[in-house]
C-alpha cells in the first residue's frame, strides 16, 4: 500500500472518531426532547379538557346572547 492511501484510511478512522461522539450526543439530545414533547402533550390534553369542562358545564353549547 502506499503511502497515499494510508493516508486516506488514517483520514477516514479519524472522521468516524470525531463524528461518533457528536452523534451519539445529538441521539440522546433528541430523546430528551421527544419526551419534553409527550409531556407538553399530556399537559395541553389536560388543560383543553378542563376548559372544556368550564365551557360546557351542562354538556350543551352555550347560546350566543342577541
Amino acid at each position: 500500500m502506499t503511502a497515499e492511501s494510508w493516508t486516506i484510511i488514517g483520514a477516514a478512522i479519524a472522521v468516524v472518531g470525531v463524528l461518533t461522539p457528536v452523534l451519539v450526543g445529538m441521539r440522546r439530545d433528541l430523546t430528551g426532547l421527544t419526551r419534553d414533547v409527550a409531556h407538553l402533550r399530556e399537559r395541553m390534553a389536560r388543560l383543553e379538557g378542563l376548559f372544556e369542562g368550564f365551557v360546557h358545564r351542562d354538556g350543551k353549547a352555550p347560546s350566543p346572547s342577541t
